[in-house]
C-alpha cells in the first residue's frame, strides 16, 4: 500500500485498512500487532497530544535531511516532518503546549564535529496544525561525549526528567552531569538542571510508574568487559530526595566493595542488548503493572535473541519493587525496536529504527 493511498484513507475505513506487521513478529496469545505509521526514517523516541496525535523523533549516528519531528495525525496517517535540523533527537515529550524535545548540536553531517558536540533541550511552541512558530531553548552546553541525550518524559511534578549518557565507553567525564539523570522546570525565568541519579552509563529510556514519583530507567552496561558481561539494565529511580549512585564506572553488578553503596538494577537484561526504549502499563490486558523494554540488539556480535520486546512484572513490596523479565514480542530485524511508549487504548506503540515504521500491541478486550 502506497503512502499516498493511505493518506487518502479517513475513520473506519482507514483503521480498517491499516497493515499487520511483519508476519515474523510475534506476540502473547490474544496480543494484536499492526503497524501505525511507516516513512519515517529512522524513528527513535514517540509520545502522544491530548488529541491522540501520535510525535515521532528520527535520528541517526550522521545528520540527515529526515532528521527532527515528525507527526502522524491518527494511525494510519501519512506521517509529516514537521521539524527539522535537529541532531540526534532521541527524546520528546508534551507539557502545556510545548513540545519538549532533546538533541544534539550541531547538525552533524560528517562527524567532523564530534568533539564539539553540547546537549540540547529544547520547546517549540505555537503549534498551529502546520508548523511551530517559535523554539526556545530550555537548556544547552550539556556534556555529551560517546553517549548523547536521551529521552526525556515529563513528571508528576510537571519537571522534565531527562538522562544524559556518559563521555566515554568506561568513563563518566568531567561533568557532574555526564551518566546522569537531571530534571528541570522548563518554565522557571533561568531553568537550572537538577541531579537525580549518577552512575548510569546511557539512561536512555525513561518512564514514570503510573500514580507514583518513581522513574523507570534503561542503562546499556560497557562494552571492554567482553561478550559475557556486563548486563544491560532496568533501574527505578526515586525522584525525591538526594540523587543516588547507580554504580557506573566501577560497578557493573558484580557485587563486592566496587559496588558498596550503589543502587541495584531492578533487573538485568541480557549482555549488550542495546534496552533502550521503555514504556510502563499499569494494566495490560489480563496482564497487572509492566515494564516494556525495547533491545535493539548487540552491535558487538550477532545474536538474534538480544533484539526483542521484553516485559517486566513489577510487584510493589514493602522495600520497593521486584520484577520478573518474561518474553513479549520476537522476530524483530536486528536493530529494529528502539523507541517505546503506552499510547491510546493502552497499547504499547515500538518504534523500528531500521524499517522505518512503527507498530502497535493492542491487549485482548
Amino acid at each position: 500500500m502506497t503512502r499516498g493511498t493511505v493518506a487518502a484513507l479517513t475513520g473506519a475505513a482507514l483503521l480498517a485498512a491499516l497493515p499487520s506487521a511483519a508476519a515474523a513478529i510475534t506476540a502473547p496469545p490474544g496480543v494484536r500487532v499492526q503497524t501505525v505509521a511507516r516513512g519515517i526514517p529512522q524513528p527513535t523516541a514517540i509520545t502522544f497530544d491530548a488529541r491522540g496525535g501520535m510525535w515521532v523523533t528520527s535520528a541517526g549516528n550522521l545528520a540527515t535531511p529526515g532528521d527532527g519531528v515528525w507527526y502522524v495525525r491518527r494511525p494510519g496517517a501519512r506521517p509529516r516532518h514537521v521539524v527539522r535540523g535537529l541532531f540526534l533527537a532521541l527524546g520528546l515529550t508534551w507539557r502545556g503546549g510545548v513540545l519538549y524535545v532533546s538533541h544534539v548540536t550541531p547538525f552533524d553531517r560528517t562527524g567532523a564535529a564530534y568533539r564539539q558536540r553540547r546537549g540540547r533541550l529544547v520547546g517549540l511552541t505555537g503549534w498551529n496544525g502546520r508548523r511551530f512558530r517559535g523554539t526556545r531553548v530550555v537548556l544547552s552546553g550539556l556534556p555529551v561525549g560517546r553517549h548523547t541525550m536521551d529521552n526525556v518524559v515529563r513528571g508528576p511534578d510537571g519537571r522534565l526528567y531527562l538522562g544524559i549518557g556518559s563521555q566515554g565507553d568506561a568513563t563518566r567525564g568531567p561533568s557532574p552531569l555526564s551518566a546522569s539523570v537531571i530534571s528541570v522546570d522548563p518554565g522557571a525565568r533561568r531553568p537550572r538542571p537538577r541531579l537525580e541519579a549518577r552512575g548510569l552509563r546511557n539512561p536512555y529510556g525513561l518512564a514514570f510508574i503510573p500514580g507514583t514519583r518513581d522513574l523507570v530507567v534503561t542503562d546499556n552496561g560497557r562494552d571492554d568487559l567482553g561478550l559475557g558481561r556486563p548486563p544491560d539494565e532496568v533501574n527505578i529511580i526515586r525522584t525525591r530526595g538526594r540523587a543516588r549512585d547507580y554504580g557506573f564506572p566501577q560497578c557493573w553488578g558484580q557485587g563486592g566493595p566496587a559496588c558498596r553503596g550503589t543502587v541495584g538494577a531492578l533487573v538485568g537484561t541480557a549482555p549488550h542488548a542495546s534496552t533502550d526504549g521503555v514504556a510502563v502499563a499499569a494494566r495490560f490486558g489480563r496482564l497487572g503493572r509492566s515494564i516494556f523494554v525495547a533491545n535493539n540488539g548487540s552491535s558487538l556480535f550477532e545474536d538474534p535473541p538480544t533484539t526483542n520486546v521484553q516485559r517486566v512484572a513489577l510487584r510493589r513490596t514493602r522495600s520497593g519493587y521486584r520484577g520478573r523479565l518474561v518474553p513479549f514480542a520476537s522476530g524483530f530485524r536486528r536493530f529494529d525496536p528502539l523507541g517505546a511508549a503506552m499510547g491510546p487504548g493502552g497499547a504499547l506503540y515500538v518504534t523500528l529504527w531500521v524499517s522505518g515504521r512503527v507498530i502497535r500491541f493492542t491487549p485482548p478486550g
